[in-house]
């Protein structure tokens, strides 16, 4: 639980709060396909129209476009949420509206959700709760929260939870919204428009979200595994009551904190108060927001599990500069080899490097056409190269700064060449453009370069630190075993059946390759010392100090660094190689000389 310590003073006071709207009549929208289809022929007339007269509007698009989907509602919000990730196909403006879109949420009664709570749990309220606010506090298109406090155990301290109650009838509207989506979608899939994006993929991912979202077991799972990861990064996560947490009902402990979406609406308006509240909790946006970029990058690099949503409305601000992370209910994973490419794109995009960058943006593509790959490359890298140039003016907004400013600049590069874009490194963009809400008043002035090579600086002495750990090193130690055991018993055999011919004809060839073969090991081992001298200069140089002579420390000073793991790596590769050579050298010279 938080510490008392850490709990801020409020920033918004209660009876300012707009009070949740219940409603004793939920309405159920049931949108037909040819409804859906006519809203979307009307629009697109529309926009014609405006083309046609020379009075084209992008944002009066976007506008309308967000309106289409917050009239159908339901799951078709989600849809909208999703398409907003199409930053590669769609204007920055109707990305922007669409990212924004919201569903006018209305609280239901009481009683459905005590019904919902108690078909779940299998209990009373009164059996499970000790106080249970029957007026909801929160309300979203999913779900409502209200407040509570679990029944005590003996000699126990009260624990305040918020308890998600899941909307009535959501699963069955939401399959109907779908079925409407996938019949619409396989109407453009058979007329071939815009294959380009990958309209099965899009599919997919809808099916992803349905099936989440309307299971909160996904999110308590999710939760806990964040919250032990985020424990490292020094980031409180809510405790999930696994007891308590069903397919339609979560319950968690209750954060008594600053929203950042309450601290943001405050700034825009009152920043005075603002920075009266930051002086009376020792807070620093600042530091908030450097901690906030460098644990997503931490979570994607180290961890392999990211918060998907970091919107404004799933942080809470604490004292001293801490904050919680809320709502795991969207949170990705990534295979290694996709991990490792984005790792090399972000850091050739931070050492300057566009031409790599684009190389590594072009491998995370998905069914690459055959485009002009040469231009393509040249294109991306001036796209990037313009981003660093901009992100460097003073004034400049911060979008055009931010990671995802270095996106939007090859966007129109990757549309004109049908590039189809990985929908993972699209749920990607889209954790950096949610964090970017909060950024983007925390950290104004964002140094993009700066910020990744810190995290660099700091994820390789986790790296060292890590490796040092005893269970780390037996570890490495049984993975070398294991490496060399697979040698013995795979490539040793390969290599001697590969050696048979020379029975047959025995001569000096093999005479001289084995000579050759010794040599070149005995090379390898006298530039094993050097590697090992070097390695032990720049890991543990408390160790070869006593035998550290001018004229070689003046040579080893002029090598450029290597990280901890690549010297483990280097190091490792050199002594199979060198086990390989003598193996081979004993083969011939069996082979010439006889057992």
């Amino acid at each position: 639980m938080i510490k008392k310590k850490y709990i801020p003073t409020p920033i918004v006071e209660k009876k300012k709060r707009k009070k949740v709207k219940v409603v004793e009549n939920l309405e159920t929208r049931r949108l037909s396909t040819l409804y859906v289809i006519w809203r979307f022929l009307v629009y697109f007339a529309r926009i014609q129209y405006r083309k046609f007269t020379g009075k084209a509007d992008v944002q009066k698009t976007a506008t309308q476009l967000r309106e289409i989907f917050e009239e159908f509602g339901g799951f078709w919000v989600k849809a909208g949420q999703i398409l907003a990730l199409r930053t590669d196909l769609f204007p920055q403006e109707v990305c922007d509206e669409l990212r924004s879109l919201q569903y006018e949420a209305l609280g239901f009664p009481f009683e459905i959700a005590r019904s919902t709570i108690e078909s779940e749990l299998g209990a009373p309220i009164e059996k499970i709760f000790e106080s249970f606010d029957e007026e909801p506090f929160a309300a979203a298109s999913i779900a409502q929260i209200h407040r509570a406090v679990l029944l005590k155990k003996k000699n126990k301290k009260k624990i305040s939870v918020v308890v998600k109650v899941q909307r009535p009838g959501l699963a069955d509207a939401f399959k109907r919204d779908l079925d409407v989506i996938k019949i619409f979608v396989n109407l453009l899939v058979s007329l071939n428009f815009a294959t380009y994006f990958r309209w099965n993929d899009f599919v997919a991912e809808l099916d992803k979200t349905f099936k989440e979202e309307l299971d909160f077991r996904y999110e308590a799972a999710n939760g806990r595994r964040m919250k032990k990861n985020l424990k490292f990064h020094k980031i409180y996560v809510p405790t999930v009551y696994q007891k308590y947490c069903k397919r339609r009902v979560l319950v968690m402990e209750f954060i008594d904190g600053v929203l950042m979406s309450d601290y943001i609406k405050t700034l825009l308006s009152d920043r005075a108060r603002v920075k009266q509240w930051d002086d009376e909790n020792d807070v620093d946006s600042k530091e908030v927001g450097e901690k906030l970029f460098l644990s997503l990058l931490r979570q994607i690099f180290e961890d392999n599990l990211y918060h998907g949503d970091l919107h404004p409305g799933n942080i809470i601000l604490l004292r001293k500069s801490k904050f919680v992370l809320i709502d795991m209910g969207s949170t990705g994973t990534l295979d290694a080899e996709f991990r490792r490419i984005y790792f090399n794109y972000i850091n050739a995009l931070s050492e300057g490097d566009f031409p790599k960058a684009s190389d590594y943006y072009i491998q995370l593509g998905v069914d690459v056409p055959k485009a002009n790959i040469p231009r393509v490359r040249v294109d991306m890298a001036r796209g990037f190269d313009s981003w660093s140039a901009k992100s460097e003016l003073k004034g400049l907004s911060y979008r055009e700064k931010s990671l995802g400013g270095a996106t939007q600049e090859v966007n129109q590069v990757i549309f004109e060449n049908e590039i189809p874009t990985n929908w993972t490194l699209l749920k990607i963009s889209r954790s950096f453009f949610a964090l970017d809400g909060s950024l983007q008043y925390l950290l104004p002035e964002l140094n993009t370069f700066k910020i990744i090579k810190k995290y660099n600086k700091e994820a390789d002495r986790r790296a060292l630190i890590n490796s040092l750990r005893p269970e780390n090193i037996r570890a490495s130690l049984k993975q070398l075993s294991d490496t060399v055991s697979q040698y013995n018993d795979l490539i040793l055999p390969q290599l001697r059946q590969q050696t048979i011919p020379f029975e047959l004809t025995v001569n000096r060839s093999a005479t001289t390759l084995a000579v050759i073969l010794r040599s070149l090991s005995s090379v390898l081992l006298i530039g094993g010392f050097g590697t090992l001298y070097v390695f032990l200069y720049q890991q543990y140089f408390e160790i070869i100090q006593p035998i550290n002579v001018e004229v070689v420390d003046e040579v080893v000073r002029q090598l450029p660094y290597i990280p901890y793991l690549e010297w483990v790596g280097i190091l490792i590769v050199g002594g199979l190689t060198f086990r390989v050579l003598l193996a081979c050298v004993n083969i011939l010279e069996r082979k010439e000389f006889g057992n």
